[in-house]
Order: structure tokens, then C-alpha cells, then sequence
């Protein structure tokens, strides 16, 4: 029987350790993986189903790849059904990112479709109904017994809820209060469009806002992440105490790398 490992980047957070994330989306390969996964510069892998096309297939791929590393993965989606969470959850991913959620009701159906109902729930363990199937990736093709599957996805499955408009925003106490989830990832490229300031995600009203989320998780024990782009900004949603920080991924990195390559030649005459 394969063994279950814990969550890393749960684990991680909970000690207090700031996790840098690298988020693939354009170029989400196998190789690209491989290769990001290999260097040890990142613990935590995001794959971005929210704006590009992965398929659920692709995903488990991906997924199984980056799991011969020590990191941990993320994939985020609208999680607006139950299908489409347990799908995603049967890739064996670390966690699910959940964008644009607004609300506590949206967080628990959330929880409710990504929780077993745990017959023996331990002290703390938040259940719910999610659909059985223990022959998938994530429960290492029925070679655990179904109590310790129950019981290993319940606890080392993360739960991320995005917050990224004003809406949301108001209602961030009830949303991270909410039984199951883990954190909150703010998103600051929609929040500041959303507030009439496109592109600008160091904006003081943007900061301002990732200071509410911070008190809100630091008032219910959780974490929160966000985008960290550029030194300046790394610094500054460090500073306001950002667990998970993204400092970009596959484009970003193409682009700088287009960049510092083209410095062998473009000023020789």
C-alpha cells in the first residue's frame, strides 16, 4: 500500500513558515512541471483552471508528476458544483483554490461537497457529502482501506476560498469562519479592477484591503495568501502577513527570461 503523506503545505503554514507558490496556466506541461518541481525553489505548485483549459485528465497528469517532489499542489476553479470539486479532488490534488467566493453559504456548500461523511469523525474533523469513489488517484487506486481514505482526505485536503471582490470582502469573517476551510487567497488584480483601479495591485486601497483579511484570519486561527509580484510588493503583503505567496509562474517567468537572455547581444554594435 502506498503510504499517505501529510499535507506539506498545511503543515507548513500551521508552523508558521511563509509558502512561495509558482502558478502554471499558458504552460502547464508535464516537463514544465517536472522542471519547476525539481529545482527546490517552490513549495507549492497552483495550477490556474479558472482561466485556462486544463482537463480533468491533464490535471491528474500533472498532478502525478509533481507528486514523484516534495511540493505540494493547488488548482483553482469555480467551484459552482458538485461535480466539478470532487473531480478535481480525485486527481489526488493538495488543495483546492476557490475563486470568486462572496459569501459563508457559498464556503460551507464548498466544504459539503469536498468532505466525506465520516462515520468516526476525530475531534475537529469537519465532514460533509462528498461522493464515494475509492479507486481514483487520490485514494491510490483502492489500495487504502476506505476509514483511513475518509479520514486522510477530510484532514490533509486544503481549502482555499478567494476573495476578491468588495462583496466578498464584507463578508470575509464569515467566509473563513466557516468549518473546513482552511484560508483565504486574496485576489488583488480583480479586487483592485473591481474598485476602479485596473493593474494596480499595490494600490493603498488594495493593501488596505489585504490588512482586513489578515485581521479577519488572524481573529478565527487561519492563514491567507495572495499574489506577490516584483520585490517592493513581496515585501509589502510579507509584511502585512501573507502565508502563501505567489510571485508569479510560467509567463512571468518567460517574459523575464526573454528579458535577461537578450542581454548577451542587444547593446553590442
Amino acid at each position: 500500500m502506498i503510504p499517505l503523506k501529510p499535507n506539506q503545505f498545511l503543515s507548513n503554514v500551521r508552523a508558521g513558515r511563509v509558502e512561495h507558490c509558482y502558478v502554471f496556466g499558458n504552460h502547464a506541461t508535464p516537463r514544465l512541471v517536472d522542471f519547476v518541481s525539481g529545482s527546490g525553489l517552490f513549495e507549492t505548485l497552483w495550477f490556474d483552471l479558472e482561466h485556462f483549459d486544463i482537463p480533468t485528465d491533464q490535471l491528474a497528469v500533472l498532478n502525478l508528476v509533481a507528486r514523484a517532489h516534495p511540493v505540494t499542489t493547488l488548482a483553482r476553479f469555480h467551484a459552482t458544483n458538485y461535480q466539478a470539486v470532487q473531480r478535481v479532488l480525485e486527481t489526488g490534488i493538495g488543495g483546492i483554490m476557490c475563486a470568486m467566493v462572496e459569501s459563508g453559504a457559498e464556503a460551507a456548500q464548498i466544504v459539503r461537497w469536498a468532505k466525506f461523511n465520516n462515520p468516526h469523525p476525530a475531534d475537529g474533523e469537519t465532514i460533509g457529502q462528498r461522493g464515494w469513489n475509492g479507486g481514483g488517484i487520490d485514494a491510490c487506486y483502492g489500495t487504502i482501506p476506505a476509514a483511513d481514505y475518509v479520514a486522510y482526505q477530510n484532514r490533509e485536503t486544503a481549502i482555499l476560498c478567494q476573495v476578491e471582490t468588495e462583496l466578498g470582502l464584507s463578508k470575509v469573517d464569515e467566509i473563513i469562519a466557516t468549518p473546513g476551510v482552511n484560508g483565504i487567497f486574496f485576489g488583488p488584480g480583480d479586487y483592485a479592477h473591481r474598485i476602479g483601479k485596473l493593474g494596480q495591485i499595490g494600490h493603498d486601497d488594495v493593501l488596505a484591503a489585504m490588512k482586513r483579511v489578515d485581521e479577519a484570519c488572524k481573529r478565527h486561527g487561519k492563514f491567507w495568501g495572495t499574489l506577490g509580484i516584483g520585490r517592493d510588493h513581496y515585501q509589502k503583503v510579507r509584511a502585512l502577513g501573507a502565508s502563501l505567496i505567489c510571485p508569479g509562474g510560467d509567463v512571468r517567468t518567460m517574459n523575464l527570461g526573454l528579458k535577461e537572455l537578450v542581454k548577451s547581444f542587444q547593446d553590442l554594435k
